[in-house]
């Protein structure tokens, strides 16, 4: 009987315990990557060919403080594009 006790105690601590994670997992830090900028469109439209080339952030370009577009490079670009999952397998 006092086996029987335990393991349903075991079991509904097991089960609270697994409710308390999932509720402490939803917490999401933000991840600041520092090779991310926040510029406006005027910023964009000062970039020349020179400018583009030596690139070594991504741009988030905002209008209004809201996302409208991302510049990366296109090396970075391709990388992403192979890490991506073939969607034909």
């Amino acid at each position: 009987m006092h086996e029987l006790k335990r393991n349903l105690l075991q079991k509904h601590l097991n089960e609270w315990m697994k409710g308390t994670m999932a509720k402490t997992n939803q917490v999401s830090i933000p991840y600041l990557d520092p090779n991310v900028q926040h510029v406006g469109i005027s910023k964009l439209r000062a970039l020349n060919v020179t400018q583009l080339r030596a690139l070594d952030k991504t741009l988030v370009i905002q209008d209004n403080d809201k996302p409208l577009a991302v510049l990366l490079k296109y090396e970075h670009f391709l990388a992403m594009q192979e890490k991506m999952p073939d969607e034909e397998e």
